[in-house]
C-alpha cells in the first residue's frame, strides 16, 4: 500500500495543492476510514487543514509555523471546491491597489453565500461577509499560486467600504485608506459604478469624504468628487448622517452632498 506521505508529494509534484476525500480513495484504493484515519495523523503533524467537508489542503514545511497557507492562495482552492461566488474586499482590497498601510487583522472577502463564523486556521483568519447578490460588480483577477484570486477593482472597494463602515475600521480610517486608494481610482469608472448602483447614500458620503482629503493626486480626487457630486444633482436626495450611529440633531449641513455633519473626518494620513 501507497504510504500517505507519499501520496502527498506526489500531489505536490505535481502542481497541486490540495484533494478531496473521494478522490484520494480511488486514487489510493482505501475505504473511507483508512483515509480519515491518515488524514487525522497528517493534520496532526500540520501537513494537511481541511476548510471545508471533504476538502484537504496541503500545507508544506514552509507555511507549518502560520498552520495554513497564505489566505490568497487558500480562497480560490475553497471557493472553487464550494463553488460560491465571491471576491476580495474592503481593506484586503484596498492593499492590492496600493493602499496596503492599513491592512485588516484578517482576510476580507464577500460572498453570497452565508458563513457562520470566521474562518480560521492557524494564524490565518478569513472573514467572509455576506451580499446578497455579486451581479454585475466590477472585479479584477490577480494571478496567484493556485489560480486566480478575484479582487474587487479600486471603484468597487471605495463603494464596499462606505456599504460596510464597521467592517472598514470606521470613517477615519476609510479616510485614511482613501487617500492612498484614489491615486488608482478612474473616476469614470466611478461614475458608471454610481449610476448603477440602487444604494446612494454610499455616493453621498464618498463624495463628502473625497473632498475632505489631501491626497498626493488632488487632480483625481477632485474630479471623482465633481462627478459623484453631478450624479446625485440629477435627482433630489434626502439628508443623511455622516455617522449613522451618531446622534445628527442640530448638525451642520452640506447643501451639496446632503449630509448631515454630525462627525469631523481625520485621515491618519
Amino acid at each position: 500500500m501507497k504510504r500517505f506521505s507519499n501520496y502527498l508529494r506526489e500531489i505536490r509534484a505535481k502542481g497541486k495543492r490540495s484533494f478531496t476525500l473521494d478522490q484520494a480513495m480511488k486514487d489510493l484504493n482505501l475505504k473511507r476510514d483508512n483515509i480519515l484515519t491518515s488524514v487525522y495523523r497528517a493534520k496532526k503533524r500540520g501537513d494537511l487543514i481541511s476548510p471545508a467537508s471533504g476538502l484537504y489542503v496541503i500545507v508544506p514545511p514552509e507555511h507549518q509555523v502560520y498552520g495554513c497557507i497564505p489566505a490568497e492562495e487558500l480562497i480560490p482552492i475553497l471557493m472553487d471546491y464550494l463553488q460560491e461566488d465571491y471576491y476580495v474586499a474592503l481593506l484586503s482590497a484596498a492593499a492590492y491597489h496600493g493602499a496596503s498601510h492599513q491592512k485588516s487583522a484578517s482576510f476580507q472577502i464577500i460572498s453570497n453565500k452565508r458563513f457562520m463564523r470566521p474562518l480560521d486556521f492557524g494564524q490565518i483568519r478569513i472573514e467572509c461577509i455576506y451580499k446578497k447578490s455579486l451581479a454585475g460588480l466590477p472585479i479584477t483577477n490577480i494571478a496567484v499560486s493556485t489560480g486566480y484570486l478575484k479582487v474587487s477593482t479600486p471603484e468597487a472597494t471605495a463603494m464596499d467600504m462606505l456599504c460596510y463602515i464597521n467592517k472598514s475600521g470606521g470613517l477615519n480610517h476609510i479616510a485614511t485608506v482613501l487617500s492612498e486608494l484614489v491615486e488608482s481610482i478612474d473616476p469614470d469608472k466611478l461614475l458608471t459604478l454610481a449610476k448603477s448602483s440602487d444604494e446612494v447614500a454610499w455616493i453621498q458620503r464618498l463624495g463628502y469624504i473625497l473632498e475632505k482629503l489631501e491626497p498626493m493626486n488632488d487632480n483625481i480626487t477632485k474630479i471623482a468628487a465633481d462627478k459623484l457630486a453631478g450624479h446625485l444633482s440629477e435627482s433630489r436626495q434626502r439628508y443623511i448622517p455622516l455617522a449613522s450611529e451618531l446622534d445628527s440633531e442640530g448638525s451642520q449641513r452640506s447643501k451639496k452632498w446632503h449630509i448631515l455633519e454630525n462627525a469631523t473626518i481625520e485621515s491618519d494620513l
